[in-house]
């Protein structure tokens, strides 16, 4: 029993010692997994800007294929027009070829548009893994700074600990917290 008395101040402190590193420990394993998670963000933010590039490149080659189809287009009605024997530079043939170029190249915008407003969701949701990445580094960090806060409360509570257990309680061996009856009063 004076074995484990004695051995008790020393296992206190070892206990202290293995929390503090067991929090220290689990403070940079968040971190390295947070960082990780941050990494997969950051990638992904990467994907979704190269998604929007690769996205107004498809339109615009879309956009050129629309405009060539539509000058074909506006060529086949104006050859239908001087097969039939009419100037196709007056009254409601021009009217008719005008028409179409108008629809062409509303088709055209429309391809353009829809290609800039793909971009722009892929640009979002690039800030959006930009801001996630952030978020885990940061969660990271945090998570290492409590790990080693926490560290520093172990140690400081196992110290406490081991100096009660030390001095045997409130400082003297055996005291109880009053004072005996015999003291002199000039103390």
């Amino acid at each position: 029993m004076a074995f484990v008395a004695a051995a008790a101040p020393f296992l206190a402190a070892a206990g202290a010692a293995t929390t503090a590193y067991g929090a220290i420990q689990g403070g940079n394993a968040t971190k390295s997994a947070m960082n990780y998670r941050a990494a997969v963000a950051k990638n992904n933010q990467i994907v979704a800007e190269q998604s929007a590039e690769e996205a107004l490149e498809a339109g615009q080659a879309k956009a050129q294929a629309t405009a060539l189809k539509g000058r074909a287009i506006g060529g086949a009605i104006k050859a239908k027009q001087a097969a039939s024997g009419v100037d196709v530079n007056t009254g409601s043939n021009v009217d008719v070829q005008e028409a179409q170029r108008e629809g062409s190249q509303l088709d055209v915008e429309t391809v353009l548009h829809n290609a800039d407003l793909s971009a722009y969701g892929y640009r979002v949701q690039g800030k959006n893994f930009e801001a996630e990445a952030q978020l885990d580094k940061t969660a990271g960090d945090n998570a290492q700074k409590a790990g080693y806060l926490k560290a520093g409360g172990s140690l400081l509570s196992g110290a406490s600990s081991v100096g009660m257990k030390w001095s045997g309680g409130l400082g003297t061996p055996g005291f109880t917290g009053e004072l005996p009856d015999n003291l002199p009063e000039d103390i």
